[in-house]
This record gives C-alpha cells, structure tokens and sequence, in this order.
C-alpha cells in the first residue's frame, strides 16, 4: 500500500468528484481511478459506489475512511518529528549558563550556522548525567565549565571539546550594619567557621574545593545551603546566610549596589573555562555542519 493511494481516497471522500479529486491530485482522472482500485484490491473491499454522482462510500468505505486518516495523519506528523528533530540542535548545560550565557551564545551564532531550532535543557542532577545524556544520544552538546582536575571530563577519545569562553567565580558576601562586609576571608581567625553555599556540582567542576583547600585550609567552611541554580544561591547570600562563589556575570549589578561586597580580594578570583562537549559517536550531518560552524567562528576569533 502507498500512502499516496489514502491520499486519493480521502480526496475523493471531500469532493465526491473524480475529475475534481484527480485535478486536486495532479494526476489524470484514469491514473486517479487505477490507484483507488489499487487501494480497494488491497484493502480487499468495494470502498466506493460509482453509480451515481456524487460517487459515495459503500459500508466498507465507511469504515475504512477514519482509519485511512489516521495513517495519513501519522504518516505527515512522523515526517515533520523527523524533520524538526534533524534540524533542531539539543544542548543541555547547567542552569546558570543556561540563563546567563547560552541566549547571548546563540545570537551570536545567527551569522555562521542555518539551523534556527534549538533545545537547551538543564534539568540533569549532576554532571555524569549530562555525559551519560550525550553519550546516549538524548542531546548533541553538553555546555559547562571545565573540570580542571580531570575527575570526569577526562576522557578525550569518547568526548571531543572546545572552549567557549570563560567565567570568573567571586566571593560574595553581604554587608553588615556598618556596610562592610559579614567576613573577610583573608583575616579571619585560624579555625573560623564560615557559613558557606554551593551549588549541587560545586565540588566536582568548579574547582572551588581546590581553592579552599589550598588557600583557606586553616578555616572551617560549614555548607548551610545548597541549590541546583547561582541564582538562588545569590539570592540567600543577599539575605545574610554566608559566602558563596559565584559568577561574576550575575553579580555585577548587586556588587554595584552594596547588596552585595566582595568576602575576598580579586586574587581570590577563580576563572573557569566554558567548554562545549559532543560525543562524536552520535553526530549526524545538521550537528557535524554546526560543530565545524563553530570551529570557523572560533578560529576567527584568534
């Protein structure tokens, strides 16, 4: 069976006419009634009473119709999923770069890639999980910040990657009555304890554990709140609970305000790369044609 025989048959159903339904279906009225006898040959049914005009459904005709235009309707609905699905490009990053990075990242892109459909996702737990999603061909690119430490994102034979920019991590704290800031890092006694948030993937990609550890190992930061996004994670710094490092880019306007103060000096700062992730394995051509698009903009950039 063809669908284009359904496509005949359901045309005939609308107008009733086969000069019209042929004209409709640019084929001529003798090819137009060979594919419908094809049709009902197949269907192993008279689907249509042609003793009269307009020519009419018999019983079997009747009910062969509703099914005809779900097949039809399958059939157009499969072929434009495909289509979307081969034009859209899926990405998933975390929830910061997903507000304060990917929109400003893909307007930029408008002049060196066609593709205009794009799927950003940031509900994955952790950062393996956004891998095992690439690997598994749930999404075509994974944007995050690079693991300096190796612990994940080492292996370099399954995940190709390219940087796309970096961020700086602050220290950020609120005032105190006086408007200075509620700690100071650098003078704060030996064996302190420092209220501190995080996000959920701090300890693993931002190598903010590192800095700790290496710069303030003679202080005792307590987690006393903990979220997927920095947005929130600013937001109850503002409200007095304790110091977090967080991007600068979501920062900037507080900092300018005095809702929020720097807890450390700029040597404290902590720049991270922003890389994009693709398991080679899964490309397709609308992917490869955007990963090489992305090379060209980046080499023209240096």
């Amino acid at each position: 069976m063809e669908l284009k025989w359904l496509e005949d048959f359901l045309s005939l159903c609308e107008t009733g006419n086969f000069r019209i339904s042929s004209e409709r279906r640019c084929v001529s009225q003798p090819a137009f009634s060979r594919r419908l006898k094809t049709l009902e040959n197949w269907v192993g049914a008279k689907l249509i009473d042609r003793s009269g005009q307009p020519a009419k459904l018999t019983d079997a005709g009747e009910i062969f119709k509703p099914v005809a235009m779900e097949i039809v309707h399958l059939a157009n609905q499969s072929r434009i999923d495909i289509k979307a699905k081969k034009e859209k490009i899926r990405f998933s990053t975390l929830s910061t770069l997903a507000q304060y990075f990917i929109p400003d990242w893909l307007n930029e892109l408008k002049s060196f890639i066609k593709t205009e459909a794009f799927s950003v996702r940031s509900g994955y737990g952790s950062v393996a999980q956004y891998l095992s999603a690439l690997e598994e061909g749930e999404i075509d690119f994974f944007v995050g910040y690079d693991d300096p430490s190796g612990t994940i994102l080492n292996d370099t034979e399954k995940f190709c990657s390219l940087q796309l920019g970096t961020e700086t991590l602050i220290a950020v704290v609120s005032p105190d009555k006086n408007g200075k800031p509620e700690y100071w890092l650098p003078t704060a006694s030996p064996g302190s304890s420092i209220p501190y948030l995080h996000t959920y993937s701090t300890p693993v990609v931002w190598p903010i554990k590192q800095h700790l550890d290496k710069r303030y190992s003679d202080l005792k930061f307590m987690p006393v709140y903990e979220s997927s996004t920095a947005a929130a994670i600013t937001e109850m710094v503002i409200k007095g609970y304790g110091v977090a490092w967080v991007p600068m880019s979501i920062v900037v306007d507080d900092l300018k305000s005095g809702a929020l103060l720097r807890a450390a000096p700029p040597e404290d700062d902590i720049p991270v790369d922003i890389t994009i992730y693709r398991y080679e394995p899964n490309s397709e051509p609308s992917t490869e044609k955007f990963w090489q698009a992305l090379l060209e903009k980046e080499t023209n950039k240096q």
